[in-house]
């Protein structure tokens, strides 16, 4: 829901911008359907985990792993598109975190108080949840982690990390450059 928020202020940005709307119907980017199979991965990693399916919850980290893969490839072959290499380095970042603690993204649980996710701090001390994890002593690389809340009144509180920061610049560079370049002719 986050991305949608920020797609949504991108164009509104480019807009007020005077930027044109059909323009993002221009940006060619390739194999999109490993980005929508990405998101079906995680999606489903959340919903079979939040259901309590074992073999989900053992065996979470390869599938969270591929998905991440799948996002790295597209960006690496999107590379000449504006935007994208901020897009890679935020995938980079948290698929560099993800790797370094089994398979899963740690959150800082005062952060998520703060951004009043009470269902998902019981989730992950159930252990229900996926493709995240509590922070702990042994969690490696914690600052590059889900650390930075995103309270109320922000319209979807959530919490993110530094590499979720540099996408929301990525795609929001993509929309702009999509939707102020001017035709030459």
């Amino acid at each position: 829901m986050l991305y949608l928020y920020l797609i949504v202020v991108s164009i509104l940005i480019g807009l007020i911008r005077k930027g044109n709307l059909i323009s993002l119907t221009n940006i060619s980017l390739k194999k999109k359907e490993f980005i929508v199979l990405a998101a079906l991965i995680q999606a489903g990693l959340i919903f079979f985990g939040g259901r309590k399916v074992v073999f989900v919850l053992k065996y979470s980290a390869y599938p969270m792993i591929f998905s991440y893969v799948l996002l790295l490839y597209v960006a690496w072959i999107n590379k000449e598109i504006k935007g994208i290499d901020m897009i890679a380095l935020g995938i980079g970042l948290n698929f560099f975190v993800i790797l370094a603690n089994s398979g899963q993204m740690p959150v800082l649980l005062s952060s998520l108080y703060k951004a009043g996710l009470h269902d998902f701090i019981q989730n992950l001390k159930e252990g229900t949840y996926a493709t995240h994890v509590l922070i702990s002593e042994k969690t490696l690389f914690k600052f590059l982690a889900d650390v930075i809340p995103l309270s109320p009144p922000f319209p979807d509180p959530s919490v993110v990390s530094v590499g979720d920061f540099l996408m929301f610049y990525g795609v929001f560079s993509l929309i702009q450059d999509a939707m102020i370049t001017r035709d030459n002719s």
